[in-house]
Parts: C-alpha cells; sequence; structure tokens
C-alpha cells in the first residue's frame, strides 16, 4: 500500500477535456445568462418537513468557521470554497449546502446573520457559472437547502440580499431545468435528478414542467438498481444512500398528494434484502468500493421504514457478491468485476476480496476508504493490496485513477456455489493479471455447516511474474501472534474468540495495516501475509482459519 506509486494516474479523454471547455465557454459567457429565466418575484411553496436534515451540535461549530465534514474539520474564515480547493468531495459538499439548516435552525442571535454571510460569499463567488460550483449534483443539493431555508434566510434580511438571492435561485433552477446530466452517472446523476424534480415541485413557475424529471428519475432508479437490489457503484454504502434517498422521495410524495411511481417502491423493496446481504452481525456494512460501515443505528431505522423483511441474499449475483452464513460466521466475497470511474467515483481493485465476521465481531477486513482529504490515501486504501486478496509483484490488478477509482479495462470475473448439506464451496476466478502477467488467479472457499472451519485455495495459473503476496487484514480488536516457529497464526477475537491460521505452499509474515471503518477514524492494526516466488509455473497456496476454544 505505497502513497508514492503514481504510475497509474491518468487524464480525461481529450476529447472530454475539450468538452467541458466549450461547456465553460458557453456557461460564462454574459450571452447564457441572459437566456436563463430570471424571476423578479420568485414563489417558493412550503418545502415538507421530510426535507429538514437538522444535525444538533454542528451550528455552533458552522457559527465560528468550522465545518465538520468526513470526520474532519475544515475551517474557513467567511468563505469555505476557497478552503481545500483542490479537495473534491469537500467542495462538492460545502458548495451543496447540505449544512445550511444547521445554522439557519441554531438558536443563536448570530447564526442567521452568519448563514447570509455564507450565502452572500458564495454569490460574489459563484454568482456567475464555476465548474465545480454549477455542476448539475451540486446545484441540486443546494437548491434543495436554499428552498427548505428560503424563507427563515430573508426573514428580516435587507432588500439587496433579497434580490440576489432569489435572483441566483432562479437563475440556477433554470439552468438545471434545461440540463441533459450527459457528464453524470450513477448516485450523482440521482442527485441532479432529484433537484431538478424538487425545483418543479416547490417553485410555482416551473410545476408544470415536473411530469418529465418524475418519469426520468423513476426510470433511472430502475436502470440503477439491480434486480437483486444492489446499485451499479457496487458499494454497500451507496446503495445504503440511494435507499435513503429513495425513501425520501416516498414521504415527499405522501407529504404532498401525488403518487410514488412504482418503479421506486419496487427499487426499495429489491434494495432492502441486498443491504441486509452486505451486513456483518454488528449490523455495520462490509467495505468494498469505497464503502465505510455506516451508522448501525440510522441502517436498522431504514430498513424498518421499507416495510420490507426479506432475508439476506447467499447468491446476490447481479451485484456480484456472496454471502455465506454459517453458525455466528459471516463471510462476504466479491465475485465481480469493479465499476469504473465513470459508473462509481469509488471503484477498489479488488476482485474475489472477501471479509469473515464472526457474532458481533469482525476478523478479517477490507482496509476500507476515505472521502475527500489526502487524495494519496484514497488511491492507497483503493489498491489491490488493501483488501483481503492476491496480488502479483507488488502491483494492482487494474490500474487506479489517482485520488481514487479504477480506470475502465476489460476483465472476466467467473464464479460457481456449490451447496450440500449446509457446506459451501464457491469457485471464483478473475484475469485481471492476464495482460500484464499472463496470470489468472482463481479462489475456491469452503465453509463448514457450522462456520468454524473456512478453507481457502489460492491458485495462479501462468507463467509471468517473480512473486506473489497474499493479504489478510485484521480488524484492530484483532490480535495476531506468530506460533509454530513461524508457521502458524494465533487469533484472538474482541469477545475472546480465537482463530488458528495454517498456510500450505506460502511463508507467513506479520506487516502493519491501515483500518478505516468510520468518517476521520483511522486505525492502526495489523495484517498477516503469505508470500512466495514465481518461477514460471504459477503457484497453488492452501490456507485453512479454524475456530479454538
Amino acid at each position: 500500500m505505497s502513497l508514492s506509486n503514481k504510475e497509474n494516474i491518468h487524464e480525461p479523454p481529450l476529447w472530454h477535456q475539450w468538452l467541458n471547455k466549450i461547456r465553460a465557454l458557453t456557461y460564462r459567457s454574459p450571452l447564457y445568462l441572459i437566456t436563463l429565466k430570471k424571476r423578479k418575484q420568485l414563489e417558493i411553496d412550503l418545502v415538507p418537513g421530510v426535507l429538514f436534515d437538522i444535525r444538533v451540535g454542528h451550528g455552533r461549530s458552522l457559527k465560528s468557521g468550522n465545518f465538520p465534514f468526513a470526520g474532519r474539520i475544515y475551517q474557513s474564515t467567511g468563505q469555505p470554497w476557497s478552503t481545500a480547493q483542490d479537495d473534491l468531495a469537500w467542495q462538492r459538499w460545502v458548495h451543496g449546502f447540505g449544512w445550511l439548516g444547521d445554522l439557519c435552525e441554531y438558536d443563536d442571535p448570530e447564526a442567521l446573520p452568519k448563514a447570509r454571510e455564507y450565502v452572500q460569499s458564495w454569490l460574489d463567488l459563484h454568482g456567475v457559472w464555476t465548474p465545480l460550483a454549477w455542476r448539475s449534483d451540486v446545484i441540486g443539493n443546494r437548491l434543495v437547502a436554499w428552498m427548505c431555508h428560503a424563507r427563515t434566510l430573508a426573514k428580516d434580511a435587507d432588500a439587496d440580499f433579497i434580490h440576489s438571492f432569489y435572483t441566483s435561485l432562479s437563475l440556477q433552477a433554470s439552468h438545471l431545468s434545461r440540463s441533459y446530466f450527459n457528464d453524470l452517472r450513477g448516485y450523482a446523476l440521482l442527485k441532479a435528478l432529484r433537484g431538478q424534480l424538487y425545483a418543479c415541485f416547490f417553485i410555482k413557475d416551473l410545476k408544470r414542467r415536473g411530469e418529465k424529471p418524475l418519469n426520468r428519475l423513476a426510470n433511472e432508479f430502475d436502470k440503477q438498481v439491480l434486480p437483486d437490489g444492489g446499485h451499479i457503484s457496487r458499494c454497500p454504502q451507496t446503495t445504503l444512500d440511494v435507499l435513503r434517498l429513495a425513501l425520501e422521495l416516498v414521504d415527499v410524495f405522501e407529504a404532498m398528494n401525488i403518487e410514488c411511481p412504482k418503479a421506486i417502491r419496487l427499487c426499495i423493496d429489491r434494495m432492502a434484502p441486498m443491504i441486509r446481504t452486505m451486513l456483518h452481525q454488528d449490523g455495520g456494512l462490509a467495505l468494498f468500493h469505497g464503502g465505510q460501515e455506516g451508522n448501525t443505528q440510522e441502517i436498522e431505522a431504514l430498513l424498518d421504514r421499507t416495510g420490507n423483511q426479506g432475508k439476506p441474499l447467499s447468491d446476490a449475483r447481479h451485484t456480484g457478491f456472496q454471502r455465506v452464513e454459517a453458525g455466528k460466521t459471516v463471510l462476504l466475497m466479491d465475485v465481480d468485476s469493479p465499476p469504473d470511474i465513470h459508473t462509481h467515483p469509488f471503484g477498489h481493485a479488488a476482485p474475489l476480496s472477501m471479509e469473515v465476521s464472526y457474532d458481533q465481531d469482525r476478523l478479517l477486513v477490507n482496509c476500507g476508504s476515505v472521502l475527500g482529504g489526502d487524495p494519496n490515501w484514497q488511491e492507497a486504501l483503493s489498491a489491490t493490496a488493501a483488501h483481503n486478496t492476491l496480488t502479483v509483484d507488488e502491483k494492482n490488478c487494474m490500474s487506479l485513477v489517482h485520488g481514487g477509482g479504477i480506470q475502465p479495462q476489460n476483465i472476466t470475473v467467473s464464479y460457481q456455489r456449490i451447496e450440500e448439506n449446509g457446506e459451501v464451496l464457491i469457485h471464483a476466478n478473475h484475469d485481471a493479471y492476464k495482460e500484464t502477467f499472463g496470470l489468472i488467479h482463481a479462489r475456491s472457499v469452503y465453509v463448514n455447516k457450522t462456520g468454524d472451519d473456512i478453507r481457502v485455495e489460492d491458485k495462479l495459473t501462468g507463467m509471468g511474474g517473480s512473486s506473489y503476496a497474499i493479504s489478510l487484514h485484521l480488524h484492530p480488536d484483532t490480535h495476531a501472534s506468530l506460533v509454530q516457529d513461524g508457521q502458524a497464526v494465533l487469533l484472538k477475537m474482541q469477545n475472546g474468540m480465537g482463530w488458528h491460521l495454517r498456510v500450505q505452499g506460502g511463508k507467513l509474515d506479520m506487516r502493519e495495516s491501515i483500518y478505516v471503518g468510520q468518517p476521520g477514524d483511522m486505525r492502526h492494526t495489523d495484517q498477516i501475509l503469505i508470500q512466495g516466488p514465481l518461477r514460471g509455473e504459477g503457484a497453488v497456496v492452501k490456507w485453512r482459519l479454524s475456530r479454538v476454544g
């Protein structure tokens, strides 16, 4: 997990760069602003309370210029958009104004004037089109926040502020209403369509245009939520975000006496069992493709709201995950190709990676992810070696984009699941190392019916490469000790349960690792490394986890 490896950095295609330049010249033109509809008296209907997402305690920080985001505090003297401008995740969030309600509803006489000060600062710097601030999903988020708190912001405000605020809101709504979102995919596209729809719902002049964005949003949900309920991002946390958005829409439709599109309700019914599929028994999500554990209470509450009691899937073939639940053991395995950067910005290069938990404690974990901050960390956590799978010559099996995400690349991942008398055997393989090394990685995983015996065979077929390494990252609450003269490892979990790891065909070693399961919580942990040479004849490595005690 090197932070200095920049081999796989790549720029957007040349045609895409030129298209962005043409768009920028068009949108910055004074003539374009003239084409946007500027309403003299913008009328905003009362927005349903379900859209008011207030986080108690954040108001005080925001009033002082401290913005809590992704487990970090971003400090600002009045222009937060001028802070950490190379941190795209932070910039999209702060320009989206999802934090505005925390300040507007904070019970302090200085809070509301501070909120107006931030809005005026944004108007001064970004009232005319700028690339990131006027990105469609960012505008969508900002419009919702501004519409929710427009009346509060305008109360007792001076005439110049009110005029500037409503004029800008009108221009942004007009720009968004004519947008086709050709540059957006996945969850970001859903957020842009949400903003377009709500503008039609709550801005009186746009009401007659609501049918088209409503139909497109419903169709996009149906496209993005796969038949087994997973999201096209293949990220458990993004699937949860999409479920949250779908439930929000249901609440808004109900508040406005609008019939919820059938496609959205069917997506909710599909997503609930899939999210349960990706949960460990501690109630948190597995860490695949840019996701973190999430808040267990929120996850449970969202699942309760669906009203769907569907059980976890064992074979989520459309999303590409296998779940084995035996006794108190849960094993989750990735058996599909990673999403590329055009589908999901946070994909990880880790086919056949797996996680294991026992009862309420996690045993083997992928390293997780970070949102925003140092892009080197995002890239390192996207690497093959940051997951419980096999690497060749310390190289990623797929090319990474600097800052995280996967460069488009055609690979084949296949699997077969066999069940008999409560025992499960999964055979899977991928050819991501075929182009660079001429190697195929196959992994077979066996779990007995009580879940206390897990056997894995990793096999490399081909003649390339110099060495292999199989990473087994431990949860920080699991402690490991080399035993039997370094030929085995004894693992002790927080609950006192012990596991014995034995290896055939490779050499055991212990290394440091990192675990990021929650925002801003980067914990040091250990990893077990199973290593060996490649001499032009591939390799076969067998390892076994047995519960003891």
